[in-house]
């Protein structure tokens, strides 16, 4: 039965949801929304997520059945944690022990979730590790059930980017934007070769006023950051640099926003303008970009050979461009995602709904997603249970209707039986009335008043062979291959008389050395042997005594 899952995204700007109906046939998006966070009213950020959350659902358009969330990751900690055994039991128990030291917070007063994210040849397992302190997670899980929803996964947002890389972007093969021109910063770009790490992709999901890094391989989870800087630094920079208000400079930045690279430069004085505002908002997300890479390098789980850009604030031209210069690698617009939901979003904002593209790919599709959950223990998703509860006076109801037709059809089958059970009966006793020569109706008296019938001349056996069996013994007696006309077949209990015609004297002599055979047939005697007159057949006649009857 197909589910309709919804992933939803709650950004600075605005929560985006992305419904995903999933069946055997694969999924597909069935519809997206984005409800604009208001600035100041209500009071509190809390209760305006929630009025944007409410607004989300209304835009709705089809039933949801499960809905999916994700927590920040700057309110998580993520480890890597290799451990000499695979055993999933045995990294549960052991994993807290391990993270104890590596976590700023008590684990008695935190939750975690963690995955496993490569086997090795050794039998040894790369686990990744996400904790977060309860109160964090149900917080966060507060806002959403503030506003009718209860998410039955609640993972880690620059995690399920992940779920993005094997559904999509591992296999995109659309030509990325080439380094160009390197930064003195960016380093060398290395292309694998023998001994090296995985080649794998690094995802960024530039938001509103935070950037996720994601790198992933055939490997699984490579390193996954987050950083406070996005789309909000661009806007604030052109506000700065023209003299608008944000209002004003938002609107100058989705119409004509643009940023130059040594490969396309700016071609006119506005464009260079605009180019120069745009790098300075972003001149932290290129700083963090560079130490994300040199940092990949340095822990080498990961090579680098390409880099996808996705989220609401990528869409400035050119800015794959200038990541690949600033990265030293080359990048891309993350198109083969953004197709996913061409039909529903206009092009500017397709890239908004990533991460709740993302989110909803964590129970959609065949391919490995990440399955790091923080919905543990006294956390754990109740919804089943609840909606278990709301059903069960109708699956009361249901259970009695059942059982109700099954006795009604036990009696009737009952009923049928009994009817059937009578008539088999009735025919019994007319049975044993016509060979025995009175009505007897329980079996095991008839069978003895068959064996031993009892008549007024005292008890007389019935005879073991009836006339009928010993004309059918007497007739399958003569040889198949002789052609034999029985005219008449004379059987008493002593002895048996047979008349008839066939083609040649030979013949009669090949029946009686037949019947000769057989001990209960003596005496054979050839009677009237002569050829029939005015034609070609043998007439005969043959007596025998009856040894067996």
């Amino acid at each position: 039965m197909p589910q309709r899952i919804m992933g939803v995204d709650i950004g600075a700007y605005s929560v985006k949801g992305v419904l995903v109906e999933d069946s055997l046939r694969g999924f597909k998006v069935e519809s997206v929304a984005e409800v604009r966070v208001s600035d100041g009213t209500p009071e509190t950020r809390t209760a305006r997520v929630q009025d944007a959350l409410k607004g989300l659902l209304d835009a709705t358009p089809f039933k949801v059945d499960a809905f999916i969330a994700a927590l920040p990751l700057e309110q998580a900690t993520t480890r890597f944690v290799t451990l000499p055994y695979a055993d999933a039991r045995r990294i549960a128990q052991t994993l807290p022990g391990e993270l104890a030291d590596l976590v700023p917070f008590d684990l008695e007063q935190a939750v975690m979730g963690h995955s496993i994210e490569r086997k090795l040849d050794d039998g040894s397992t790369h686990n990744l590790a996400a904790v977060a302190q309860t109160k964090r997670v149900e917080e966060y899980l507060e806002l959403f059930q503030g506003a009718g929803i209860d998410p039955k996964y609640l993972g880690v947002d620059a995690l399920q980017l992940y779920n993005l890389y094997t559904h999509f972007l591992r296999t995109d093969a659309s030509k990325p934007e080439a380094p160009g021109q390197a930064t003195a910063e960016a380093g060398t770009f290395v292309l694998p070769g023998p001994g090296a790490p995985p080649a794998g992709r690094l995802i960024i999901d530039v938001g509103h006023e935070r950037t996720l890094f994601l790198a992933a391989s055939e490997h699984g989870i490579a390193t996954a950051r987050v950083v406070r800087t996005g789309g909000r630094a661009v806007t604030e920079a052109i506000a700065a640099g023209s003299k608008l208000s944000y209002a004003e400079a938002e609107e100058l930045k989705h119409a004509e926003g643009f940023v130059a690279s040594s490969r396309h430069p700016a071609s006119t004085e506005e464009a260079q303008r605009m180019s120069d505002w745009v790098a300075k908002g972003s001149s932290e997300l290129f700083r963090e970009l560079r130490r994300t890479l040199q940092t990949i390098r340095s822990e080498k789980r990961v090579l680098i050979t390409r880099i996808d850009v996705l989220g609401g604030g990528s869409r400035i031209r050119n800015l794959a461009n200038r990541i690949a210069e600033e990265g030293n690698a080359p990048a891309a617009q993350g198109v083969a995602v953004e197709q996913i939901v061409e039909r529903q979003v206009d092009g500017a904002r397709r890239p908004a709904f990533a991460l709740a593209l993302a989110s909803a790919l964590r129970s959609a599709g065949d391919e490995r997603v990440s399955t790091v959950e923080l919905r543990q223990n006294d956390l754990a998703f109740a919804g089943q249970m609840v909606h278990l509860k709301e059903r069960i006076p109708v699956m009361i109801a249901a259970a009695a209707a059942v059982m109700l037709l099954l006795i009604v059809n036990a009696a009737a089958g009952y009923r049928q039986l009994m009817t059937r059970e009578a008539e088999i009966d009735r025919q019994f006793c007319e049975i044993t009335k016509s060979t025995v020569g009175r009505e007897i109706c329980e079996p095991k008296e008839a069978i003895v008043a068959m064996q031993k019938p009892a008549s007024e001349l005292g008890n007389v056996k019935l005879p073991e062979r009836s006339a009928l069996n010993i004309a059918a013994e007497l007739s399958s007696r003569i040889p198949k291959e002789l052609e034999v006309a029985i005219e008449e077949l004379d059987v008493s209990p002593d002895r048996a008389k047979i008349s008839g015609e066939t083609a040649t004297f030979d013949a009669v002599d090949s029946i009686v050395l037949e019947y000769a055979k057989d001990a209960c047939y003596s005496d054979i005697k050839k009677g009237k042997l002569q050829k029939k007159a005015g034609g070609e057949k043998i007439e005969f006649q043959l007596t025998m005594n009856m040894e067996c009857s």
